[in-house]
């Protein structure tokens, strides 16, 4: 008989997001991350949680999709794009949290 530990229930548990304030670069790199193809919320949190919220969690993401291959691409989104979409954002009177800010 094997015995079930109550641990066992916290396995599958996703590790907490940091909770930091972000500076503008850091901002963008989250955003930039975020909207990445073949980037959901799960590879988020993992790069997110190992390398931290900034360009070294986007540089590995290259990294890791040229050695994965198999078919999947990942497409990290365009810097020029990401700072488009957060002009937008302040434009409109509107200020961009990434999911590991405090607020």
């Amino acid at each position: 008989m094997v015995e079930r530990r109550a641990e066992t229930a916290d396995w599958f548990t996703p590790a907490p997001l940091p909770v930091a304030e972000l500076n503008d670069a850091q901002r963008l790199a989250c955003l930039r991350l975020i909207r990445s193809e073949n980037v959901g919320p799960i590879t988020f949190r993992e790069l997110i949680n190992h390398y931290g919220g900034d360009q070294a969690a986007i540089d590995v993401l290259a990294h890791l999709s040229r050695k994965i291959g198999r078919g999947k691409t990942v497409r990290i989104c365009a810097g020029d794009k990401a700072e488009a979409e957060l002009e937008a954002t302040r434009r409109h009177g509107a200020t961009s949290l990434s999911a590991i800010e405090p607020h």
